[in-house]
């Protein structure tokens, strides 16, 4: 495997054998494919029409307009998340339609496609964190967001989803590939501006996530079974924030080399992992956007580049070489 193939996904179809796993459908003018609200876990890519994105909860605001390359739906397929908003056919058009059932099976015969494929999902979601996190540091770098009773219902709800670990601290085969961090108070794990690409799993203790360009604003706090760094690990673009330790904690460093070698050596394991992240970032994204609708769009319409980054974080990335 070539180094960094396996994060190379611009041209995810073309991938062998994943094309095939969708279903093509066609849709009608007025079609709902998906309810703001509902379970499901089929994830869209569109192929040819107009759809429209509206946010049910907000009197039918229309969010954004999906066409040609545009995925939708892959929060709920990646983490079983309800779905966040509504997705309805303004013309005729065609839809390639993925379940997750068969596609979890193809992934545990065909780990390198179908881990490529999960990556391009999880860069997606990533891309829209990235944007998230830019609006709440613009419009609440008062921290007082925080305190909302709202938004700390939130967060226990995503931490009590999150006690299973993306990977067993005792299988010896991480003892081979990953490196330990037994750590102390204040160390630095990341700092904003870095080019490295390191994903850490806390084992135990505390990581605060911070943006220094803001005044320290802090973007997160972080115990065990957590994930952090996973941004730059998927997207290679440099740390958008520093992550520094609270107290003692010990943390498995994962790098992208530990994947591909994972993939290699034990492509369950590999696929355990990746599934779970997935997961997590659907869990993240979900609130994030919870976290946005706690605001007034009095006040969001008041700032240009609070406007601009709702836009840029709204639209999906495009799927190439769809014909």
């Amino acid at each position: 495997m070539k180094k960094d193939s396996l994060f190379s996904t611009d041209d995810i179809l073309s991938e062998s054998g994943v094309r095939e796993l969708f279903e093509i459908i066609g849709v009608h003018e007025s079609d709902v494919l998906v309810k703001q609200g509902d379970p499901g876990t089929d994830l869209f890519i569109v192929e040819s029409g107009q759809f429209v994105v509206t946010d049910d909860k907000g009197g039918g605001r229309i969010l954004d307009s999906l066409g040609d390359g545009d995925v939708f739906g892959e929060m709920a397929f990646l983490g079983g998340e309800e779905r966040s908003a509504s997705v309805t056919a303004n013309t005729t058009g065609t839809l390639l339609k993925l379940s997750r059932k068969p596609f979890v099976a193809f992934l545990r015969n065909n780990p390198i496609p179908g881990t490529k494929f999960l990556l391009f999902l999880e860069k997606l979601i990533v891309g829209r964190l990235r944007k998230a996190d830019s609006l709440r540091i613009l419009i609440s770098g008062d921290q007082d967001l925080s305190e909302r009773r709202e938004l700390r219902k939130l967060r226990a709800d995503i931490r009590a989803r999150n006690k299973k670990p993306l990977l067993s601290a005792n299988d010896p085969m991480l003892s081979e590939i990953c490196n330990w961090i037994y750590a102390r108070d204040n160390q630095v794990l990341f700092r904003q501006g870095d080019r490295t690409t390191d994903l850490f799993i806390i084992r135990k203790g505390k990581v605060v996530v911070v943006d220094e360009s803001s005044e320290s604003f802090v973007l997160g706090s972080f115990g065990a079974n957590d994930v952090v760094g996973e941004r730059s690990f998927l997207d290679s673009k440099p740390r958008a924030s520093t992550a520094k330790v609270s107290g003692n904690a010990e943390i498995l460093m994962f790098s992208r080399d530990t994947l591909k070698e994972l993939l290699e050596k034990n492509s369950a394991m590999a696929i355990s992992l990746n599934l779970g992240l997935g997961s997590l970032l659907a869990r993240r994204l979900s609130m994030a956007n919870k976290t946005l609708r706690l605001l007034t769009y009095e006040e969001l319409r008041e700032k240009a580049e609070v406007s601009r980054l709702l836009s840029e974080m709204r639209k999906s990335l495009r799927i190439k070489a769809l014909h």
